[in-house]
């Protein structure tokens, strides 16, 4: 790519060099200030040949998909697999995104997602999905009433087919996380070590639009309050070690909605272990917000713990917005974009 220039340099270079033979006339030859110059034009052109390669490989590696989104969704149990599968492959790809931990919502989504695609796709399960008030009655899982087979689940983790639980939603279904019917399945995850994402904060609120709470039959049970991270804290304690990310951090709004942000900060402080996505922060919500949001995470000691989530929001967008942030260093945005779950969901050796 570069290299006709520099070798078109290098010739310039020798050309200068050999119109001051003379300098050398007191000790050289004619002859060899020619060799000289000859030996100094070729060490020049292999020198630029290889600062070209390496220009050109920092230049491929710009164009590599680097980014980890780990907050995306498959569809939902009557959606269209396929169709919809396409167009989450083009969007990763025309915005560099590798890989996407998607969330499955039926136990065929295995084959439809994980196996037909699974060099981009690390997969969970939804987990616990209401009864709503008419069809479709469940989002997830409806054979078994919105509560994934515990025996199903753990033959496909041993499979390495599922290698997350999440999304958790414990508000939707107004239990706190930590009821003994979900104990079942963080059991499960510390047995395997796998990473769990709970839907944490107080929205969305009802008639969110690209919600299931735009659905006002959903969630007749729906508790904001059980969105408090806080109450993840006996989870942790009865499982150290236990993998999980918060989701949702800073999003929220007056009138009842407000974030949880003292209770998300000590979790972060008390449990090295617990990472988080802004998704919906980083979307929907104003750009002040987050950008107050991110500011406060990097300014708490927490930047190593913010990894990217879109939650099928535009990813150009998201990304358009964390790009107009000017006072992000490049390492703080690569954190952010791939390296922080690299080290969580342990994708580096």
């Amino acid at each position: 790519m570069l290299l006709p220039r520099f070798i078109e340099y290098a010739r310039g270079w020798s050309r200068a060099a050999e119109a001051q033979n003379s300098a050398f006339a007191g000790m050289l030859t004619r002859k060899k200030a020619r060799a000289f110059v000859a030996g100094l034009m070729r060490v020049s052109v292999v020198l630029l040949i290889l600062a070209s390669a390496a220009l050109d490989d920092r230049v491929l590696a710009q164009e590599t998909p680097t980014i980890i989104d780990v907050h995306r969704h498959g569809t939902w149990p009557d959606g269209d697999d396929e169709n919809y599968r396409t167009k989450t492959l083009a969007e990763m790809k025309a915005n560099g995104v590798r890989l996407a931990v998607i969330s499955l919502t039926d136990y065929d989504h295995i084959e439809s997602w994980k196996d037909a695609s699974p060099e981009f796709f690390l997969a969970g399960v939804m987990l616990a999905c209401p009864r709503n008030l008419s069809e479709p009655r469940y989002k997830c899982f409806p054979s078994s009433e919105g509560w994934v087979d515990l025996t199903w689940l753990r033959k496909m983790v041993e499979a390495g087919k599922i290698e997350a639980i999440y999304e958790l939603g414990p508000n939707y279904y107004g239990i706190s996380p930590s009821n003994p019917r979900l104990d079942p399945y963080f059991a499960l995850a510390a047995e395997f070590d796998l990473p769990v994402g709970v839907h944490t904060q107080r929205g969305p609120p009802p008639g969110a639009r690209n919600s299931t709470r735009g659905d006002p039959s959903c969630c007749p049970d729906y508790d904001p309050e059980m969105g408090n991270p806080a109450l993840l804290r006996p989870v942790l304690d009865r499982y150290p070690g236990l993998r999980i990310w918060i989701q949702h951090v800073g999003a929220g709004r007056a009138g009842g909605y407000e974030p949880f942000w003292d209770e998300t900060l000590a979790l972060l402080r008390d449990y090295p272990q617990v990472y988080l996505d802004l998704s919906i922060t980083n979307g929907p919500r104003p750009i002040a917000q987050y950008e107050e949001s991110l500011r406060t995470l990097i300014e708490a000691g927490y930047g190593d713990r913010i990894m990217f989530g879109s939650d099928n929001v535009s990813v150009t967008l998201i990304l358009e917005r964390l790009s107009s942030i000017d006072w992000l260093s490049q390492p703080q945005r690569n954190a952010i974009l791939h390296e922080n779950a690299e080290r969580f969901f342990r994708l580096k050796q």
